[in-house]
Protein backbone atom coordinates (compact mmCIF):
# COMPACT_ATOMS: atom_id res chain seq x y z
CA UNK A 1 0.00 0.00 0.00
CA UNK A 2 2.76 2.46 0.65
CA UNK A 3 4.42 1.68 -2.50
CA UNK A 4 1.13 2.20 -4.39
CA UNK A 5 1.30 5.76 -2.39
CA UNK A 6 4.47 6.59 -3.31
CA UNK A 7 4.17 5.26 -6.84
CA UNK A 8 1.03 7.55 -6.58
CA UNK A 9 2.61 10.34 -5.53
CA UNK A 10 5.67 10.10 -8.03
CA UNK A 11 2.97 10.07 -10.94
CA UNK A 12 1.39 13.03 -9.30
CA UNK A 13 4.29 15.05 -9.14
CA UNK A 14 5.52 14.23 -12.49
CA UNK A 15 2.43 15.20 -14.12
CA UNK A 16 1.95 18.48 -11.84
CA UNK A 17 5.70 19.59 -13.51
CA UNK A 18 4.32 19.07 -17.31
CA UNK A 19 4.01 23.23 -17.13
CA UNK A 20 7.86 23.17 -17.28
CA UNK A 21 8.09 19.80 -19.62
CA UNK A 22 8.88 19.99 -23.11
CA UNK A 23 5.52 20.08 -25.15
CA UNK A 24 5.76 18.23 -28.49
CA UNK A 25 2.95 17.80 -31.71
CA UNK A 26 2.68 14.67 -33.28
CA UNK A 27 5.36 15.62 -35.79
CA UNK A 28 7.89 16.47 -33.75
CA UNK A 29 7.61 13.01 -32.17
CA UNK A 30 8.14 11.34 -35.40
CA UNK A 31 11.07 13.16 -36.18
CA UNK A 32 12.82 12.34 -33.00
CA UNK A 33 11.60 9.03 -33.12
CA UNK A 34 12.92 8.73 -36.68
CA UNK A 35 16.38 10.44 -35.69
CA UNK A 36 16.59 7.61 -32.95
CA UNK A 37 15.17 4.25 -33.87
CA UNK A 38 18.09 1.85 -34.60
CA UNK A 39 15.95 0.12 -36.93
CA UNK A 40 15.55 2.94 -39.52
CA UNK A 41 19.41 2.97 -39.45
CA UNK A 42 19.31 -0.83 -40.15
CA UNK A 43 16.38 -0.36 -43.28
CA UNK A 44 18.64 2.18 -45.08
CA UNK A 45 21.61 -0.39 -44.79
CA UNK A 46 19.25 -2.79 -46.50
CA UNK A 47 18.67 -0.49 -48.92
CA UNK A 48 22.36 -0.14 -49.76
CA UNK A 49 22.83 -3.03 -49.51
CA UNK A 50 20.60 -4.21 -52.26
CA UNK A 51 21.72 -1.37 -54.42
CA UNK A 52 25.49 -3.52 -54.68
CA UNK A 53 23.86 -5.61 -56.69
CA UNK A 54 23.70 -3.96 -59.54
CA UNK A 55 27.31 -3.12 -59.43
CA UNK A 56 27.89 -7.16 -59.75
CA UNK A 57 25.64 -7.78 -62.11
CA UNK A 58 27.70 -4.70 -64.28
CA UNK A 59 31.01 -6.21 -63.69
CA UNK A 60 29.66 -9.47 -66.08
CA UNK A 61 31.13 -7.51 -68.91
CA UNK A 62 34.65 -6.42 -67.46
CA UNK A 63 37.49 -7.88 -68.80
CA UNK A 64 38.91 -11.07 -67.43
CA UNK A 65 42.85 -11.48 -67.14
CA UNK A 66 44.06 -15.43 -67.07
CA UNK A 67 47.76 -16.62 -67.52
CA UNK A 68 49.47 -19.60 -67.39
CA UNK A 69 53.04 -21.11 -66.81
CA UNK A 70 54.22 -24.66 -66.75
CA UNK A 71 56.87 -27.13 -68.07
CA UNK A 72 56.07 -30.93 -68.43
CA UNK A 73 58.55 -33.61 -69.66
CA UNK A 74 56.70 -36.32 -72.22
CA UNK A 75 57.43 -39.02 -74.72
CA UNK A 76 56.78 -38.36 -78.33
CA UNK A 77 54.93 -41.05 -80.98
CA UNK A 78 59.15 -42.37 -81.09
CA UNK A 79 59.48 -42.73 -77.86
CA UNK A 80 62.03 -39.52 -77.15
CA UNK A 81 61.82 -38.18 -74.24
CA UNK A 82 60.70 -34.13 -75.05
CA UNK A 83 61.40 -31.17 -71.82
CA UNK A 84 58.31 -29.04 -72.97
CA UNK A 85 58.22 -25.36 -71.58
CA UNK A 86 54.42 -23.25 -71.56
CA UNK A 87 53.65 -19.59 -70.66
CA UNK A 88 50.60 -17.70 -71.71
CA UNK A 89 48.00 -14.98 -71.11
CA UNK A 90 44.28 -14.08 -72.66
CA UNK A 91 41.75 -11.57 -71.89
CA UNK A 92 38.62 -11.62 -72.57
CA UNK A 93 34.90 -10.45 -71.81
CA UNK A 94 31.38 -10.66 -72.53
CA UNK A 95 29.76 -8.51 -74.58
CA UNK A 96 26.45 -6.98 -74.38
CA UNK A 97 24.80 -8.64 -76.92
CA UNK A 98 25.72 -11.91 -75.94
CA UNK A 99 28.90 -12.40 -77.68
CA UNK A 100 32.24 -13.06 -76.10
CA UNK A 101 35.78 -11.35 -77.84
CA UNK A 102 39.14 -12.43 -76.23
CA UNK A 103 42.40 -11.77 -76.97
CA UNK A 104 45.27 -14.88 -77.12
CA UNK A 105 48.74 -14.80 -76.43
CA UNK A 106 50.87 -18.50 -76.57
CA UNK A 107 54.75 -19.27 -76.30
CA UNK A 108 55.61 -23.01 -75.76
CA UNK A 109 59.30 -24.40 -76.57
CA UNK A 110 60.03 -28.18 -77.22
CA UNK A 111 63.41 -29.25 -76.29
CA UNK A 112 64.22 -33.43 -77.25
CA UNK A 113 66.76 -35.70 -76.19
CA UNK A 114 67.29 -36.90 -80.00
CA UNK A 115 66.63 -35.15 -83.38
CA UNK A 116 64.13 -37.33 -85.53
CA UNK A 117 65.14 -35.35 -89.00
CA UNK A 118 67.43 -32.88 -90.14
CA UNK A 119 65.07 -30.45 -90.84
CA UNK A 120 63.01 -30.65 -87.44
CA UNK A 121 64.49 -27.91 -85.44
CA UNK A 122 65.37 -29.22 -82.07
CA UNK A 123 64.32 -27.35 -80.05
CA UNK A 124 61.57 -25.46 -81.53
CA UNK A 125 59.75 -22.59 -80.31
CA UNK A 126 56.12 -22.09 -81.32
CA UNK A 127 54.52 -18.29 -80.82
CA UNK A 128 50.47 -17.37 -81.10
CA UNK A 129 48.73 -14.34 -80.88
CA UNK A 130 45.02 -14.36 -82.25
CA UNK A 131 41.83 -12.73 -81.59
CA UNK A 132 38.60 -14.98 -81.08
CA UNK A 133 35.11 -13.67 -81.13
CA UNK A 134 31.76 -15.83 -80.37
CA UNK A 135 28.62 -14.62 -81.60
CA UNK A 136 25.12 -16.47 -80.67
CA UNK A 137 22.65 -17.03 -82.82
CA UNK A 138 19.48 -18.36 -80.64
CA UNK A 139 20.37 -19.00 -76.93
CA UNK A 140 21.91 -15.93 -75.24
CA UNK A 141 21.46 -13.73 -78.23
CA UNK A 142 21.38 -9.93 -77.12
CA UNK A 143 22.75 -11.71 -73.24
CA UNK A 144 19.07 -11.88 -71.88
CA UNK A 145 21.04 -12.96 -68.78
CA UNK A 146 22.81 -9.86 -68.59
CA UNK A 147 19.68 -7.59 -69.41
CA UNK A 148 17.72 -9.43 -66.96
CA UNK A 149 19.97 -9.49 -63.65
CA UNK A 150 20.04 -5.86 -64.12
CA UNK A 151 16.05 -5.68 -63.89
CA UNK A 152 16.45 -8.30 -60.86
CA UNK A 153 19.11 -6.50 -59.54
CA UNK A 154 16.70 -2.80 -60.06
CA UNK A 155 13.69 -4.89 -58.82
CA UNK A 156 15.59 -6.28 -55.85
CA UNK A 157 16.93 -2.42 -54.97
CA UNK A 158 12.72 -1.75 -54.86
CA UNK A 159 11.96 -4.15 -53.11
CA UNK A 160 14.52 -3.22 -50.02
CA UNK A 161 13.23 0.24 -50.55
CA UNK A 162 9.32 -0.46 -49.48
CA UNK A 163 10.89 -2.64 -46.91
CA UNK A 164 12.48 0.59 -46.00
CA UNK A 165 9.17 2.38 -46.02
CA UNK A 166 7.17 -0.37 -44.71
CA UNK A 167 9.07 -0.42 -41.55
CA UNK A 168 8.95 3.58 -41.75
CA UNK A 169 5.24 3.13 -41.71
CA UNK A 170 4.79 1.23 -39.43
CA UNK A 171 6.89 2.63 -37.25
CA UNK A 172 4.73 6.01 -37.45
CA UNK A 173 1.33 4.01 -37.05
CA UNK A 174 3.11 2.62 -33.22
CA UNK A 175 3.79 6.72 -32.89
CA UNK A 176 0.70 8.07 -33.93
CA UNK A 177 -0.92 5.43 -31.50
CA UNK A 178 0.64 5.76 -28.61
CA UNK A 179 0.75 9.41 -28.93
CA UNK A 180 -2.91 9.40 -28.84
CA UNK A 181 -3.42 7.13 -26.78
CA UNK A 182 -1.69 9.40 -24.11
CA UNK A 183 -3.66 12.33 -25.54
CA UNK A 184 -6.68 10.55 -24.39
CA UNK A 185 -5.00 9.22 -20.90
CA UNK A 186 -4.18 13.43 -20.87
CA UNK A 187 -7.86 14.37 -21.66
CA UNK A 188 -9.39 12.18 -18.96
CA UNK A 189 -7.18 13.41 -16.14
CA UNK A 190 -8.37 17.45 -17.68
CA UNK A 191 -12.25 15.96 -17.52
CA UNK A 192 -11.25 15.14 -14.08
CA UNK A 193 -9.50 17.84 -12.83
CA UNK A 194 -12.48 20.22 -13.86
CA UNK A 195 -14.31 18.22 -12.21
CA UNK A 196 -12.64 17.85 -8.80
CA UNK A 197 -12.28 21.98 -9.57
CA UNK A 198 -16.33 21.65 -9.59
CA UNK A 199 -16.61 19.26 -6.74
CA UNK A 200 -14.36 21.50 -4.56
CA UNK A 201 -16.12 24.57 -5.16
CA UNK A 202 -19.76 22.84 -4.04
CA UNK A 203 -17.85 21.75 -1.57
CA UNK A 204 -16.98 25.15 0.10
CA UNK A 205 -20.30 26.53 -1.03
CA UNK A 206 -21.88 23.17 1.03
CA UNK A 207 -19.63 23.87 4.21
CA UNK A 208 -21.16 27.34 4.27
CA UNK A 209 -24.43 26.18 3.99
CA UNK A 210 -23.94 23.47 6.63
CA UNK A 211 -22.38 26.43 9.18
CA UNK A 212 -25.53 28.22 8.24
CA UNK A 213 -27.92 25.50 9.08
CA UNK A 214 -28.92 25.78 5.85
CA UNK A 215 -27.61 22.22 4.35
CA UNK A 216 -27.09 18.80 5.92
CA UNK A 217 -24.74 16.49 6.44
CA UNK A 218 -25.38 14.30 4.11
CA UNK A 219 -24.73 16.58 1.71
CA UNK A 220 -21.08 17.08 2.78
CA UNK A 221 -20.76 13.31 3.12
CA UNK A 222 -22.24 12.83 -0.93
CA UNK A 223 -19.69 15.80 -2.40
CA UNK A 224 -16.63 14.26 0.20
CA UNK A 225 -17.01 10.82 -1.59
CA UNK A 226 -17.52 12.25 -4.40
CA UNK A 227 -14.18 13.96 -4.50
CA UNK A 228 -12.67 10.50 -3.00
CA UNK A 229 -13.61 8.96 -5.99
CA UNK A 230 -12.05 11.66 -8.55
CA UNK A 231 -9.24 11.59 -6.80
CA UNK A 232 -8.65 7.59 -6.61
CA UNK A 233 -9.38 7.88 -10.46
CA UNK A 234 -7.12 10.65 -11.07
CA UNK A 235 -3.87 8.86 -9.59
CA UNK A 236 -4.68 5.66 -11.72
CA UNK A 237 -4.67 8.18 -14.62
CA UNK A 238 -1.28 9.47 -13.95
CA UNK A 239 0.16 5.63 -13.24
CA UNK A 240 -0.92 4.89 -16.85
CA UNK A 241 -0.13 8.51 -17.86
CA UNK A 242 3.42 7.84 -17.02
CA UNK A 243 3.94 4.47 -18.14
CA UNK A 244 2.86 6.07 -21.92
CA UNK A 245 5.22 9.14 -21.17
CA UNK A 246 8.39 6.39 -20.53
CA UNK A 247 7.31 4.62 -23.81
CA UNK A 248 7.39 7.59 -26.09
CA UNK A 249 10.61 8.58 -24.86
CA UNK A 250 12.19 4.92 -25.07
CA UNK A 251 11.24 5.75 -28.75
CA UNK A 252 12.77 8.90 -28.99
CA UNK A 253 15.95 8.02 -27.07
CA UNK A 254 15.23 10.65 -24.19
CA UNK A 255 15.92 10.30 -20.71
CA UNK A 256 12.87 7.88 -19.19
CA UNK A 257 11.89 10.71 -16.43
CA UNK A 258 12.05 13.37 -19.24
CA UNK A 259 8.54 15.39 -18.80
CA UNK A 260 6.37 15.64 -21.76
CA UNK A 261 3.53 17.97 -23.01
CA UNK A 262 1.16 16.47 -25.37
CA UNK A 263 0.12 19.05 -28.26
CA UNK A 264 -3.06 17.44 -30.28
CA UNK A 265 -4.48 19.17 -32.50
CA UNK A 266 -6.93 18.68 -35.63
CA UNK A 267 -5.34 19.55 -39.05
CA UNK A 268 -8.74 20.26 -41.11
CA UNK A 269 -6.70 20.51 -44.20
CA UNK A 270 -6.05 17.02 -45.09
CA UNK A 271 -7.83 15.19 -48.36
CA UNK A 272 -10.84 13.91 -47.84
CA UNK A 273 -11.57 13.58 -51.83
CA UNK A 274 -11.92 9.39 -52.17
CA UNK A 275 -10.25 9.73 -55.86
CA UNK A 276 -7.50 11.73 -54.24
CA UNK A 277 -7.01 10.16 -51.26
CA UNK A 278 -7.04 6.70 -52.92
CA UNK A 279 -4.88 7.86 -55.81
CA UNK A 280 -2.00 9.20 -53.97
CA UNK A 281 -2.15 5.78 -51.62
CA UNK A 282 -1.43 3.56 -54.28
CA UNK A 283 1.74 6.01 -55.60
CA UNK A 284 2.67 5.72 -51.42
CA UNK A 285 1.72 2.09 -50.88
CA UNK A 286 4.70 0.28 -49.70
CA UNK A 287 2.87 -2.94 -50.22
CA UNK A 288 1.83 -2.15 -53.88
CA UNK A 289 5.63 -1.16 -54.15
CA UNK A 290 6.76 -4.70 -53.19
CA UNK A 291 4.08 -6.60 -55.28
CA UNK A 292 5.21 -4.13 -58.77
CA UNK A 293 8.77 -5.45 -57.96
CA UNK A 294 7.41 -8.73 -57.29
CA UNK A 295 6.11 -8.95 -60.73
CA UNK A 296 8.95 -7.57 -62.81
CA UNK A 297 11.23 -10.53 -61.04
CA UNK A 298 8.85 -12.74 -62.25
CA UNK A 299 8.59 -11.27 -65.83
CA UNK A 300 12.40 -11.35 -65.85
CA UNK A 301 12.43 -14.92 -64.64
CA UNK A 302 9.82 -15.69 -67.73
CA UNK A 303 12.30 -14.42 -70.54
CA UNK A 304 15.26 -15.85 -68.78
CA UNK A 305 13.74 -19.41 -68.53
CA UNK A 306 12.36 -18.82 -72.43
CA UNK A 307 15.96 -18.15 -73.81
CA UNK A 308 17.15 -21.03 -71.49
CA UNK A 309 14.51 -23.48 -73.59
CA UNK A 310 16.77 -22.61 -76.87
CA UNK A 311 18.63 -24.79 -78.86
CA UNK A 312 22.66 -23.05 -78.68
CA UNK A 313 23.66 -22.30 -82.34
CA UNK A 314 27.09 -20.43 -82.37
CA UNK A 315 29.23 -18.57 -84.70
CA UNK A 316 32.92 -18.55 -83.55
CA UNK A 317 35.82 -16.60 -85.58
CA UNK A 318 38.91 -16.00 -84.92
CA UNK A 319 42.13 -14.45 -86.32
CA UNK A 320 46.11 -14.73 -85.93
CA UNK A 321 49.62 -15.17 -86.44
CA UNK A 322 51.96 -18.41 -85.71
CA UNK A 323 55.56 -18.08 -85.41
CA UNK A 324 58.21 -20.74 -85.79
CA UNK A 325 61.28 -20.78 -84.63
CA UNK A 326 63.98 -23.21 -84.15
CA UNK A 327 67.70 -24.77 -85.08
CA UNK A 328 67.84 -27.77 -87.68
CA UNK A 329 71.32 -29.41 -88.87
CA UNK A 330 71.63 -27.39 -92.24
CA UNK A 331 69.84 -24.04 -91.30
CA UNK A 332 67.83 -22.02 -89.19
CA UNK A 333 63.93 -21.82 -88.97
CA UNK A 334 61.96 -18.77 -88.57
CA UNK A 335 58.84 -19.14 -90.72
CA UNK A 336 55.52 -16.89 -89.78
CA UNK A 337 52.22 -17.44 -90.70
CA UNK A 338 48.28 -15.97 -90.69
CA UNK A 339 45.73 -18.51 -88.93
CA UNK A 340 42.59 -18.13 -89.11
CA UNK A 341 39.23 -19.60 -89.11
CA UNK A 342 35.57 -20.02 -88.79
CA UNK A 343 32.76 -22.34 -87.38
CA UNK A 344 29.23 -23.18 -86.33
CA UNK A 345 28.93 -24.91 -82.90
CA UNK A 346 25.65 -26.57 -81.92
CA UNK A 347 23.75 -27.94 -79.28
CA UNK A 348 20.48 -29.11 -77.86
CA UNK A 349 19.12 -30.78 -74.76
CA UNK A 350 17.31 -33.66 -75.24
CA UNK A 351 15.49 -33.56 -71.81
CA UNK A 352 13.58 -29.85 -71.24
CA UNK A 353 11.47 -31.27 -68.53
CA UNK A 354 13.28 -29.09 -66.09
CA UNK A 355 13.34 -25.87 -68.09
CA UNK A 356 9.29 -26.13 -68.71
CA UNK A 357 9.32 -26.52 -64.90
CA UNK A 358 11.21 -23.47 -64.25
CA UNK A 359 9.03 -21.78 -66.75
CA UNK A 360 5.55 -22.78 -65.56
CA UNK A 361 7.14 -21.97 -61.93
CA UNK A 362 7.95 -18.18 -63.24
CA UNK A 363 4.32 -17.65 -64.82
CA UNK A 364 2.89 -19.24 -60.94
CA UNK A 365 4.73 -16.64 -59.22
CA UNK A 366 3.36 -14.41 -61.74
CA UNK A 367 -0.38 -15.22 -61.70
CA UNK A 368 0.60 -15.12 -57.37
CA UNK A 369 1.74 -11.39 -57.62
CA UNK A 370 -0.99 -10.57 -59.78
CA UNK A 371 -3.89 -11.51 -57.36
CA UNK A 372 -2.16 -10.25 -54.83
CA UNK A 373 -1.98 -6.61 -56.50
CA UNK A 374 -5.70 -7.26 -57.10
CA UNK A 375 -6.71 -8.26 -53.57
CA UNK A 376 -4.31 -5.06 -52.41
CA UNK A 377 -5.91 -2.64 -54.53
CA UNK A 378 -9.35 -3.83 -53.60
CA UNK A 379 -8.59 -3.60 -49.33
CA UNK A 380 -7.11 -0.14 -50.18
CA UNK A 381 -10.28 1.25 -51.95
CA UNK A 382 -12.37 -0.32 -48.73
CA UNK A 383 -10.01 1.11 -46.48
CA UNK A 384 -10.05 4.62 -48.18
CA UNK A 385 -13.87 4.29 -48.17
CA UNK A 386 -14.05 3.25 -44.77
CA UNK A 387 -11.78 6.07 -43.22
CA UNK A 388 -13.42 8.44 -45.22
CA UNK A 389 -16.81 7.71 -44.08
CA UNK A 390 -15.41 7.19 -40.41
CA UNK A 391 -13.85 11.39 -40.43
CA UNK A 392 -17.33 12.15 -41.85
CA UNK A 393 -19.42 10.87 -38.93
CA UNK A 394 -16.75 12.43 -36.69
CA UNK A 395 -16.92 15.41 -37.57
CA UNK A 396 -21.07 15.12 -37.09
CA UNK A 397 -20.55 13.27 -33.82
CA UNK A 398 -17.92 16.32 -32.61
CA UNK A 399 -20.54 18.59 -33.73
CA UNK A 400 -23.59 16.89 -31.75
CA UNK A 401 -21.06 16.60 -28.70
CA UNK A 402 -20.20 19.92 -28.62
CA UNK A 403 -23.84 21.35 -28.84
CA UNK A 404 -24.39 18.59 -25.73
CA UNK A 405 -21.14 20.09 -24.18
CA UNK A 406 -23.40 23.71 -24.27
CA UNK A 407 -26.85 22.12 -23.25
CA UNK A 408 -25.30 20.51 -20.16
CA UNK A 409 -23.57 23.59 -18.78
CA UNK A 410 -26.66 26.01 -19.39
CA UNK A 411 -28.48 23.32 -17.34
CA UNK A 412 -25.94 23.11 -15.05
CA UNK A 413 -25.97 26.92 -14.62
CA UNK A 414 -29.85 27.08 -14.25
CA UNK A 415 -29.70 24.38 -12.00
CA UNK A 416 -27.05 25.88 -9.38
CA UNK A 417 -29.26 28.83 -9.62
CA UNK A 418 -32.16 26.88 -7.96
CA UNK A 419 -29.99 25.18 -5.65
CA UNK A 420 -28.44 28.28 -4.43
CA UNK A 421 -32.33 29.48 -4.11
CA UNK A 422 -32.73 26.07 -2.19
CA UNK A 423 -35.13 24.64 -4.91
CA UNK A 424 -32.61 21.41 -5.96
CA UNK A 425 -30.89 19.25 -3.72
CA UNK A 426 -27.66 18.71 -3.83
CA UNK A 427 -27.64 15.50 -5.31
CA UNK A 428 -29.17 16.72 -8.33
CA UNK A 429 -26.71 19.28 -8.51
CA UNK A 430 -23.70 16.28 -8.23
CA UNK A 431 -25.73 14.26 -10.98
CA UNK A 432 -25.39 17.66 -13.81
CA UNK A 433 -22.18 18.25 -12.43
CA UNK A 434 -20.97 14.54 -13.38
CA UNK A 435 -23.32 14.65 -16.83
CA UNK A 436 -21.45 17.97 -18.29
CA UNK A 437 -18.23 16.09 -16.91
CA UNK A 438 -19.07 13.03 -19.51
CA UNK A 439 -20.51 15.55 -21.80
CA UNK A 440 -16.80 17.57 -22.11
CA UNK A 441 -15.18 14.20 -21.90
CA UNK A 442 -16.78 12.76 -24.71
CA UNK A 443 -16.15 16.01 -26.99
CA UNK A 444 -12.85 15.61 -25.91
CA UNK A 445 -12.55 11.58 -26.81
CA UNK A 446 -14.26 12.39 -29.89
CA UNK A 447 -11.92 15.01 -31.21
CA UNK A 448 -9.14 12.44 -30.81
CA UNK A 449 -10.78 9.71 -32.89
CA UNK A 450 -11.21 12.40 -35.48
CA UNK A 451 -7.82 13.27 -35.02
CA UNK A 452 -6.59 9.74 -35.43
CA UNK A 453 -8.42 8.96 -38.75
CA UNK A 454 -6.64 11.86 -39.93
CA UNK A 455 -3.27 10.77 -39.13
CA UNK A 456 -4.53 7.30 -40.95
CA UNK A 457 -5.58 9.16 -43.95
CA UNK A 458 -2.04 11.13 -43.60
CA UNK A 459 -0.32 7.65 -43.60
CA UNK A 460 -2.21 6.04 -46.02
CA UNK A 461 -1.05 8.83 -48.46
CA UNK A 462 2.22 9.21 -46.88
CA UNK A 463 2.24 12.54 -46.27
CA UNK A 464 2.75 11.91 -42.46
CA UNK A 465 6.51 11.90 -44.06
CA UNK A 466 5.93 15.83 -45.75
CA UNK A 467 7.53 17.62 -43.12
CA UNK A 468 9.78 14.92 -41.70
CA UNK A 469 13.76 14.78 -42.68
CA UNK A 470 14.68 11.40 -43.30
CA UNK A 471 17.71 10.28 -42.12
CA UNK A 472 21.14 9.02 -45.08
CA UNK A 473 23.19 6.88 -43.87
CA UNK A 474 27.24 6.65 -46.12
CA UNK A 475 28.31 3.39 -47.12
CA UNK A 476 31.77 4.29 -46.66
CA UNK A 477 30.81 4.82 -43.23
CA UNK A 478 30.16 1.14 -42.32
CA UNK A 479 32.38 -0.73 -44.96
CA UNK A 480 35.13 1.09 -46.75
CA UNK A 481 37.38 0.21 -44.02
CA UNK A 482 36.30 -3.78 -44.05
CA UNK A 483 37.09 -3.74 -48.12
CA UNK A 484 41.19 -3.13 -46.89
Amino acid sequence: MRIFNALSMLGLALFMSTAQAESLNIQQVLQRVVDHYPSIKTAALQVQKAQQENIKVESQLSWLLNGNAGYSRETSLFGTATDRYTLGSSVNRNLSNGGTFGLNANISRDDAEDTFAPSVPNPATKTRIDINYRHRLLKGQGNPDYEEAIKSANAAADIAQSEKLKLYDSLAEQVIELYLSASTTQARIKSIDKTIERGLRLKKYIQSEFKLGLSEEKDVLQVNARLSINEADKKSLQVAWQQQVISLNRLMGRPWDADLTIDASIDKSVAKSFNEVYASSTVHSPGLKRIESDLLLAESAIRVNRDQRKDELDLVLYLGNELNQGDTLSNDLDESEVVGGVSLEFRRGLDKSGLNASLRQAHFDRGIALQEKKQLLEDLQYDVASLLSEVSSSEQALEAFGRSVNAEQKKLNEATKRYRDGRIETDRIIEFESQLAVSELSYDLQSIELLRRLHKINLLRGDVWKNIILPEFAFDEYTTERLN
